[in-house]
């Protein structure tokens, strides 16, 4: 066990160390959980009509913002913020597909906590929280999509949470995935938009796998595939499916590259090709698919360059066409449903950049939204969630 976790704090200080320490395996100390988020809101989301919303986990001081998003332009505007935890840990977060119920992990304090959201307004009202495991520094959410399934990946448990959602948004336990040798430090997670299927990038074990969900839940290994392909295992960390579940994209942080697999009957990964982004030691994160009215694009975020690289997308093949500059430190990146706006996470300067999609998906700024009020350049925004 020893051996272990030397290995793991050794791999925490690399990640640590690219991109001025903003491209990082999350990771945090045990401490006392947080009680029910709802006694504990740093600031009181405002009922302003809103025409839609994102969200953004604060990994540096422990909570949550709510921005609403003018449908036309695209610009933020910040409802307010949530404690949801220990500082130093909020991490993943999702959004129920009727956008009625959001849930948040933090790596720190090991709970993932339950929000309903009420989406005139933006309010967020804890509903709960549960407990994902001792140590188990819990990273990414992803949802079925039947809304009947959440997963978390859990970066120390070297395991996959599985939970049953209730009516009410509130989550049960319902054991755990784990596969000797395969899951030891997943990160991404991604939901096959048929459903009947999860895709994960596991870090550690550089393979990307593909897990089918059985009638009660519970995750089955399919396949797993090396990140690299026959260039073999390496650094897997952000996970996106095709529109058409035809295919998956992954960042690999070792290779520079993004990673594509085609998904064949039963849902088994084959391994394609790598596209690089820009150079190896750019260290891409995080992944987007917007799926625009002429043509759908892909959007990786590459830490180690603070740039946002695009690609055109045409069954399964990728095509880099430009990158946007000027970010530091981005990491989480989502797209709105139209796929007309870009937002990525910009971790360095406590805030939300915000682009409109253009020409061969080319990236133009509509300004920098502050996650908190006043501005905070510590909070370090990891991801974003969106409604849809």
């Amino acid at each position: 066990m020893s051996v272990v976790a030397g290995w793991l704090g050794v791999l925490l200080l690399v990640a640590l160390s690219a991109s001025c320490g903003h491209q990082y395996f999350f990771t945090g100390t045990e401490m006392t959980p947080t009680p029910n988020p709802s006694s504990s809101a740093s600031t009181t989301p405002t009922a302003t009509p809103t025409a839609g919303l994102v969200f953004a986990t604060n990994r540096g001081d422990g909570t949550l913002s709510a921005f609403s998003r003018d449908l036309t332009s695209g610009a933020l505007t910040l409802i307010g913020t949530t404690a949801v935890g220990a500082a130093a840990g909020p991490t993943g977060l999702a959004l129920s597909s009727s956008n009625g119920f959001l849930y948040v992990a933090n790596s720190a304090d090991h709970l993932v906590r339950e929000f309903s959201v009420d989406t005139a307004s933006g309010a967020l009202a804890g509903i709960g929280s549960v407990s994902d495991g001792l140590l188990s520094s819990p990273q990414r959410i992803a949802i079925d999509p039947t809304g009947s399934f959440l997963y978390v990946t859990d970066g120390s448990g070297a395991t996959i949470s599985q939970y049953t959602v209730g009516s009410d948004g509130t989550l049960t336990a319902n054991g755990s995935f784990s596969s000797s040798g395969l899951v030891v430090q997943p990160m991404g997670i991604a939901a096959a938009p048929g459903g009947g299927a999860m895709y994960v990038a596991d870090f550690g074990s550089g393979l990307v796998m593909s897990l089918s969900i059985q009638s009660g839940g519970a995750l089955a290994l399919v396949n797993s595939v090396a990140s690299l392909g026959l260039n073999g295992p390496g650094q897997p960390r952000g996970i996106v499916v095709d529109p058409s579940g035809a295919f998956v994209y992954v960042t690999d942080s070792a290779g520079g590259v993004v990673s594509v697999f085609s998904v064949g009957a039963g849902n088994i990964l084959s391994f394609l090709a790598t596209y690089s982004t820009a150079a190896l030691t750019h260290t891409p994160f995080d992944l987007a698919l917007a799926d625009n009215a002429a043509a759908l694009f892909l959007y990786a975020t590459n830490g180690a360059i603070n740039t946002v690289s695009d690609f055109i997308v045409s069954t399964g093949v990728l095509s880099l066409q430009s990158a946007a500059g000027g970010l530091s430190g981005p990491q989480g990146i989502v797209s709105d449903p139209s796929g007309s706006f870009v937002y990525v996470a910009n971790s360095a300067t406590g805030q939300v950049f915000g682009y409109t999609v253009g020409a061969a998906g080319a990236l133009s700024s509509i300004g920098a939204f502050d996650t908190e009020k006043p501005a905070n350049p510590a909070s370090a925004p990891a991801f974003l969630a969106i409604t849809q």
